[in-house]
């Protein structure tokens, strides 16, 4: 049941990021991003209310504190990187946050990964190489990896997914000081506090942009809520390791929306550089 749960909420994912990429086609990003938060935080509402409230412990505001501006940065940064970059392109590089978790572990834990998981950073690596393959056919066996590093959008993303490396550890944090439900909105709510001077200070357009694209911001902000509910009661069945490797296939699923939606080139190479990432994922968290 869970495996379903994850696999819905992976298509929501992918989903989501074309709305996003759709939307930012009339939209300044940071004004994309407020909304996409403020309609999560509003969709999240629903099932939140359905609980009894939980007790807030002390670390709760600590990491509630600390989530707000870096959340606001990374989503912010996320739909950056899906504006300057092919959806089948940027979204895989989000299967690389396992990797970047590799490297911080040890860092901040003392954490060391076993031979699996170095065969899982391998097909990560490996993965981010195919989905350029079609460049090293006019260059060198490295121009695939350059023409990663030169893509924008692909960049921004692999900071992004360095940067919820680190989130992640901040989320833990938070769910154990409240209820998974509860923290989820209000992380979407702070979040949503720290963009609104964003969109002040960076706009040209103000807030009333986001009447351009409404069915579009509405539906990213349903489907991360979606996403949220669905990866919730996952946990309660399943370890988070195999919960979130299940939801990296929407990684898969954003090259095929690139590809039937958006019209998207060399979906034979992205494909399989996608799949063989979220294979990477899936060594790291099963065996590593």
């Amino acid at each position: 049941m869970w495996i379903v749960l994850m696999l819905v909420a992976a298509l929501c994912q992918a989903l989501k990021d074309l709305y996003l990429k759709r939307s930012v086609k009339g939209v300044e990003p940071v004004a994309v991003t407020w909304a996409y938060c403020l309609g999560t935080t509003l969709f999240l509402t629903v099932p939140v209310l359905a609980e009894p409230m939980p007790t807030l412990r002390p670390g709760f505001w600590t990491a509630i504190g600390v989530m707000g501006p870096l959340a606001a940065l990374t989503l912010y940064l996320y739909v950056k990187a899906l504006e300057s970059s092919d959806l089948s392109l940027a979204a895989p590089m989000l299967t690389a946050t396992p990797l970047f978790l590799l490297i911080t572990s040890p860092l901040i834990l003392g954490e060391f990964p076993d031979p699996a998981g170095i065969v899982g950073i391998a097909c990560i690596v490996g993965g981010s190489y195919v989905l350029n393959l079609a460049k090293a056919r006019r260059g060198s066996p490295l121009e695939p990896f350059r023409a990663l590093m030169r893509d924008k959008g692909a960049r921004l993303m692999l900071l992004v997914a360095f940067l919820w490396s680190v989130s992640a550890n901040i989320d833990k944090v938070g769910l154990r000081n409240a209820s998974p439900m509860f923290w989820i909105l209000c992380a979407f709510g702070v979040t949503t506090a720290w963009l609104t001077p964003m969109v002040w200070r960076l706009s040209s357009r103000g807030f009333g942009q986001v009447r351009a694209r409404p069915a579009e911001l509405a539906a990213a902000g349903f489907l991360e809520a979606v996403t949220c509910w669905c990866q919730m009661q996952a946990l309660t069945m399943a370890i988070v390791p195999y919960v979130i490797s299940v939801k990296r296939m929407s990684a898969v699923f954003a090259v095929l929306l690139g590809w039937l939606v958006l019209r998207e080139g060399n979906v034979r190479e992205r494909l399989a550089g996608a799949a063989l990432m979220v294979v990477g994922v899936f060594l790291i968290a099963f065996l590593g």
